[in-house]
């Protein structure tokens, strides 16, 4: 599945989208503010605490619940092994993120970019 043109406009224009995950019981655990960038037609996410981010950690093991705005749905993370995305999606963090120099250090620092992942809608 691939998101429409609007959803990725809505998505990567967000200053922050919020993120959730499903636990075994199917209800949601709490939502958490996140940093999206977007590359081409994709949209990418990363984990300032590297692995051991909580929220990251839970939606790698299941399906993840995103939202911004009165858009909500269901996406799965894949991580990004190639140097190449990695590359694209710092600058795109750069740039994005360039007047939050404190908060964005950590995010192009290698625990994070570790965990970049494509976001993917499931429905």
């Amino acid at each position: 599945m691939v998101w429409s043109p609007e959803q990725l406009d809505q998505l990567s224009g967000a200053e922050e989208l919020h993120i959730s995950s499903h636990r075994r019981d199917g209800s949601l655990r709490r939502w958490t503010p996140i940093w999206v960038v977007r590359v081409d037609d994709d949209l990418y996410v990363r984990s300032a605490y590297g692995d051991q981010g909580a929220w990251y950690r839970y939606a790698m093991a299941g399906t993840a619940r995103v939202r911004s705005g009165d858009l909500e749905m269901d996406a799965t993370l894949e991580r990004v092994a190639d140097d190449s995305t990695n590359a694209r999606v710092a600058e795109a963090y750069r740039a994005k993120y360039h007047d939050q120099p404190g908060a964005l250090g950590p995010m192009l620092a290698d625990t994070a970019a570790h965990t970049t992942a494509r976001l993917t809608p499931t429905k």
